[in-house]
Parts: C-alpha cells; sequence; structure tokens
C-alpha cells in the first residue's frame, strides 16, 4: 500500500466520492429527464431544466467557505497536522477524471453538431445545444467541490498556502460560473463552453500533477502550470472581446469574463513573478 494511505482510508475515500458522484450523476439524470421532450423524443430544453438556479448556492458556499478560512486555521492552532492523504489521493484522480470527461463532452458535442469554435449561436430550446449546457453546468457544480482545495490546506496546516490570491480565486469562480449558467436562461450564447473547456483542460493536468506528487513521483511540469494558467487567461481574454464585438450573447457574459480573466491574469502573473523569476535572480547572483 501507498506510504501513509491505510486499505480501510483509501477505501472509505472511494465510498465518499463514489456515493457524490451517485449523488451528482441520480440529480442529472432526473433533471435531464424531466426536461421538454419533442416527438421524436429528444430532449431540446436547456431551460427548464436550468430555471431553478438561484443565488442561495453560492451565497450559502461563500458564507461557509470563507469561514471555514477565517475559523479553521485558529481551530487547528492548538492540534497536530491531519494527513488526509488517501481523501487527497481519490479526490484528486476524482477531479481528474471528471474534467477529462467535460472536455470530452464539450468536444464531442461541437463535432457532433458541425459547431463553430467561436461564434456559433444555437438556442437553448434546440436539442444540439443541450449536450453543450450540461457540461457548463457540470462545471459550475464543479467549483463547489473545488472549495476542498483550501480544507486539506487547512488541515495539514499549510497556511501559507491559503492565501489570497487562492481564497478570492475560489470564490470568485463560484460566482463567475454560476452567472454563466445564469445567462443560459437569457439568451443563446453556444460561446460560453469556450471558457470552462479550457479550465477543465487545466485542471487535469493541474490534478493529475498534485495526485502523481502525493504518490511521490517527481513531477517535471509544476513550473508549467502557472504559465498555462496565465495562457488560459489571456486566451480566453481574446475569446472575451470576440464575444463582445462579434455575437449577440447577453453583454453581462463576455464582460464578466473580461473582469475575471484580468484579475486573474494580474495575480497569478504576480505570484508566477514571485515564485520564480525572483528565484532565478537569486540563484544566478549567488553564482556569480
Amino acid at each position: 500500500m501507498i506510504k501513509d494511505v491505510t486499505s480501510s482510508g483509501f477505501v472509505t475515500a472511494i465510498g465518499m466520492f463514489g456515493i457524490y458522484s451517485y449523488c451528482l450523476y441520480a440529480y442529472v439524470l432526473e433533471t435531464v429527464d424531466s426536461a421538454k421532450i419533442d416527438k421524436k423524443g429528444e430532449k431540446i430544453s436547456a431551460l427548464k431544466w436550468i430555471d431553478g438556479l438561484s443565488m442561495f448556492w453560492p451565497i450559502t458556499a461563500s458564507f461557509v467557505y470563507l469561514l471555514t478560512v477565517f475559523i479553521g486555521p485558529k481551530v487547528m492552532r492548538t492540534r497536530e497536522a491531519l494527513n488526509p492523504k488517501a481523501v487527497m489521493l481519490v479526490y484528486n484522480l476524482y477531479q481528474t477524471l471528471f474534467n477529462v470527461y467535460v472536455c470530452y463532452l464539450f468536444v464531442s458535442e461541437m463535432r457532433r453538431n458541425k459547431f463553430k469554435v467561436w461564434g456559433e449561436s444555437c438556442r437553448w430550446n434546440d436539442s444540439r445545444a443541450f449536450g453543450v449546457a450540461l457540461g457548463v453546468w457540470l462545471h459550475y457544480n464543479n467549483k463547489y467541490l473545488e472549495l476542498l482545495d483550501t480544507v486539506w490546506m487547512i488541515l495539514r496546516k499549510k497556511d501559507k498556502q491559503v492565501s489570497f490570491l487562492h481564497v478570492y480565486h475560489h470564490v470568485l469562480l463560484v460566482w463567475a460560473w454560476w452567472m454563466v449558467c445564469w445567462t443560459i436562461a437569457q439568451a443563446p450564447c453556444v460561446d460560453m463552453y469556450f471558457g470552462a473547456l479550457c479550465n477543465s483542460f487545466i485542471h487535469v493536468v493541474m490534478y493529475s500533477y498534485y495526485g502523481l506528487a502525493l504518490l511521490g513521483y517527481t513531477v517535471p511540469w509544476k513550473r508549467y502550470i502557472t504559465q498555462l494558467q496565465l495562457l488560459q487567461f489571456a486566451v480566453v481574454f481574446c475569446h472575451a472581446v470576440y464575444v463582445l464585438l462579434y455575437t449577440k450573447c447577453l453583454k453581462i457574459l463576455p464582460y464578466s469574463q473580461m473582469f475575471v480573466m484580468a484579475n486573474m491574469l494580474v495575480l497569478f502573473g504576480n505570484f508566477y513573478v514571485k515564485s520564480y523569476k525572483n528565484k532565478e535572480k537569486k540563484t544566478s547572483k549567488k553564482n556569480a
């Protein structure tokens, strides 16, 4: 067995995420079945499926998350650091496979329906758009599970990792993707899939790295993850400008996406400079 991981802990972790996966699947299946059906038996309305979207969950999640960030380190201060390695391993495996599936769903739906990569217009009550809406919703839903990234840090007493960038990033993306899902009920905009596809691909790379690192493997692409993230922010920002100028999407979508991407470029750019560029300068001075 992997060092520091007991068989019982591993089985328990698999059971936890297995139950979560089943509940997510059952919810999607139930809501998909309740969507409007045409004469051919095809699901043609994403609107009825997603019209229950409210602000309750992002408000509640943000409050509980920020409370955990504030209280968690204080609770752990007088306790020994925990090592939830089994749960973290299964969590990273789940995130990797989940994001692989979301990427596959987007690519397969875009190809099957012969949608343009940028600038596609298709109403949400068209059966061709249903798979895209599903992928966007799954990506949004996963933002809540990603809040566990911070819980692992707090339990392991890695308080320095719970930075402003980390906390702000997680809260902002919950609200950003809630807003993206909200626009589905307002106007047709297949382009909203693009940011989710890019982000899901980054998460495949990121969570696979975390998993391999936990297993003790030396992974050479750690530095390049941040570079990929910066590239993602720049590309999605350009996409938002395109959506604003050349599509009929609600203006709030590209404007909010530009705001989020600009925030992330500045914050992650600053993190990258501090983490790598400054270290390179110190190393070069020592070697001089």
